[in-house]
Protein backbone atom coordinates (compact mmCIF):
# COMPACT_ATOMS: atom_id res chain seq x y z
CA UNK A 1 0.00 0.00 0.00
CA UNK A 2 1.15 3.27 -0.50
CA UNK A 3 1.19 6.60 1.32
CA UNK A 4 -1.52 7.89 -1.48
CA UNK A 5 -4.24 5.46 -0.12
CA UNK A 6 -3.61 6.86 2.98
CA UNK A 7 -3.64 10.60 2.56
CA UNK A 8 -6.96 10.21 0.39
CA UNK A 9 -8.75 7.69 2.10
CA UNK A 10 -9.93 8.38 6.07
CA UNK A 11 -9.59 5.29 8.71
CA UNK A 12 -12.14 3.24 9.22
CA UNK A 13 -12.35 4.05 12.46
CA UNK A 14 -14.00 7.74 11.27
CA UNK A 15 -15.94 6.47 9.03
CA UNK A 16 -18.49 4.14 10.78
CA UNK A 17 -19.31 1.84 13.65
CA UNK A 18 -21.45 1.91 16.65
CA UNK A 19 -22.31 5.65 16.91
CA UNK A 20 -22.10 7.21 20.18
CA UNK A 21 -22.83 10.71 21.99
CA UNK A 22 -20.04 11.94 22.71
CA UNK A 23 -16.82 9.41 22.24
CA UNK A 24 -15.44 9.61 18.48
CA UNK A 25 -13.04 7.18 19.44
CA UNK A 26 -11.26 4.76 21.43
CA UNK A 27 -7.52 3.94 21.36
CA UNK A 28 -5.66 0.76 22.46
CA UNK A 29 -2.02 1.39 23.22
CA UNK A 30 1.04 -1.58 24.30
CA UNK A 31 4.54 -0.15 24.29
CA UNK A 32 7.44 -2.77 23.71
CA UNK A 33 11.34 -2.88 24.22
CA UNK A 34 14.02 -5.09 23.03
CA UNK A 35 15.71 -6.58 26.09
CA UNK A 36 19.77 -5.49 26.53
CA UNK A 37 19.49 -2.99 24.08
CA UNK A 38 19.13 0.88 24.30
CA UNK A 39 16.06 3.29 24.19
CA UNK A 40 15.62 4.99 21.09
CA UNK A 41 15.91 8.15 22.42
CA UNK A 42 19.83 6.66 24.27
CA UNK A 43 20.59 4.81 21.03
CA UNK A 44 22.85 6.31 18.58
CA UNK A 45 21.97 6.02 14.72
CA UNK A 46 23.71 3.57 13.80
CA UNK A 47 22.01 1.20 17.04
CA UNK A 48 18.65 2.58 15.68
CA UNK A 49 19.24 1.82 12.21
CA UNK A 50 19.98 -2.06 13.47
CA UNK A 51 17.39 -2.59 15.51
CA UNK A 52 14.93 -0.94 12.93
CA UNK A 53 16.50 -3.52 10.65
CA UNK A 54 15.96 -6.41 13.04
CA UNK A 55 12.44 -5.85 13.56
CA UNK A 56 10.44 -4.05 10.84
CA UNK A 57 10.85 -7.22 8.80
CA UNK A 58 9.08 -8.70 11.47
CA UNK A 59 6.21 -6.35 12.01
CA UNK A 60 6.04 -6.63 7.99
CA UNK A 61 5.08 -9.99 8.13
CA UNK A 62 2.17 -9.99 10.92
CA UNK A 63 -1.36 -10.87 9.32
CA UNK A 64 -3.23 -7.98 11.00
CA UNK A 65 -0.76 -5.67 8.49
CA UNK A 66 -0.97 -7.74 5.53
CA UNK A 67 -1.05 -5.26 2.84
CA UNK A 68 -0.60 -2.17 4.59
CA UNK A 69 1.73 0.60 4.43
CA UNK A 70 5.23 0.43 5.63
CA UNK A 71 7.74 2.90 5.52
CA UNK A 72 11.01 4.39 7.49
CA UNK A 73 10.21 8.02 8.79
CA UNK A 74 13.31 9.10 6.46
CA UNK A 75 11.27 8.52 3.21
CA UNK A 76 7.91 10.45 4.16
CA UNK A 77 7.82 14.72 3.40
CA UNK A 78 6.76 16.48 6.22
CA UNK A 79 3.29 16.84 4.91
CA UNK A 80 2.85 13.18 4.99
CA UNK A 81 3.93 13.06 8.26
CA UNK A 82 1.73 15.87 9.61
CA UNK A 83 -1.08 13.36 7.73
CA UNK A 84 -0.38 10.64 9.80
CA UNK A 85 -0.49 12.82 13.15
CA UNK A 86 -3.19 14.13 12.43
CA UNK A 87 -4.90 10.80 11.97
CA UNK A 88 -3.51 9.81 15.40
CA UNK A 89 -1.40 6.93 13.07
CA UNK A 90 2.14 8.34 14.48
CA UNK A 91 2.77 11.22 17.57
CA UNK A 92 4.13 14.16 16.90
CA UNK A 93 7.67 13.25 19.12
CA UNK A 94 7.46 10.03 15.83
CA UNK A 95 7.08 12.30 13.33
CA UNK A 96 10.15 14.97 14.24
CA UNK A 97 12.26 11.38 14.02
CA UNK A 98 14.54 10.61 10.88
CA UNK A 99 16.85 7.80 9.72
CA UNK A 100 16.23 4.51 11.94
CA UNK A 101 12.59 5.15 12.68
CA UNK A 102 9.53 3.43 10.81
CA UNK A 103 5.54 3.15 10.83
CA UNK A 104 4.13 0.18 9.66
CA UNK A 105 0.07 0.81 8.98
CA UNK A 106 -3.13 -1.79 7.94
CA UNK A 107 -5.09 -1.35 5.48
CA UNK A 108 -8.21 0.10 7.32
CA UNK A 109 -5.59 2.68 8.97
CA UNK A 110 -7.25 1.18 12.73
CA UNK A 111 -3.36 -0.67 13.61
CA UNK A 112 -0.44 1.57 13.27
CA UNK A 113 2.81 0.47 14.58
CA UNK A 114 5.65 2.84 14.96
CA UNK A 115 9.00 1.63 15.39
CA UNK A 116 11.50 3.54 17.43
CA UNK A 117 9.51 6.38 18.54
CA UNK A 118 10.01 6.52 22.68
CA UNK A 119 10.06 2.72 22.82
CA UNK A 120 11.68 -0.03 20.14
CA UNK A 121 7.50 -0.48 19.09
CA UNK A 122 4.93 0.91 20.44
CA UNK A 123 1.40 -0.28 18.93
CA UNK A 124 -2.32 0.53 18.64
CA UNK A 125 -5.16 -0.12 17.47
CA UNK A 126 -8.18 2.38 17.12
CA UNK A 127 -12.00 2.10 16.57
CA UNK A 128 -15.17 4.05 15.99
CA UNK A 129 -16.93 5.47 19.58
CA UNK A 130 -16.61 2.96 22.38
CA UNK A 131 -15.94 0.04 20.95
CA UNK A 132 -12.60 -0.95 22.81
CA UNK A 133 -13.35 -4.50 22.96
CA UNK A 134 -12.84 -4.77 19.01
CA UNK A 135 -9.48 -3.95 19.57
CA UNK A 136 -8.58 -6.98 21.92
CA UNK A 137 -9.70 -10.14 20.54
CA UNK A 138 -12.09 -12.42 22.68
CA UNK A 139 -8.95 -14.92 24.02
CA UNK A 140 -6.55 -11.83 25.00
CA UNK A 141 -8.95 -10.45 27.25
CA UNK A 142 -8.81 -11.60 30.90
CA UNK A 143 -11.36 -12.12 33.78
CA UNK A 144 -11.56 -8.46 34.31
CA UNK A 145 -11.78 -7.87 30.60
CA UNK A 146 -9.02 -5.64 30.20
CA UNK A 147 -6.37 -6.94 27.20
CA UNK A 148 -3.26 -8.96 27.77
CA UNK A 149 -0.57 -8.77 25.42
CA UNK A 150 0.03 -10.53 22.27
CA UNK A 151 3.88 -11.94 22.47
CA UNK A 152 5.99 -10.78 19.36
CA UNK A 153 8.68 -13.17 18.27
CA UNK A 154 11.68 -10.85 17.55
Amino acid sequence: MKIDAILTRPGDWLSGGTWHPIVISSRVRLARNLAKLPFPGWAKKSERVRILEEIKPEVDTLPAIKEGFSEQLNELSATEKQVLVERHLISREHAAKGMGSAVVINQSQSISIMINEEDHLRMQAITCGLELEKNVPNDRRNRHGAGRATRFRI
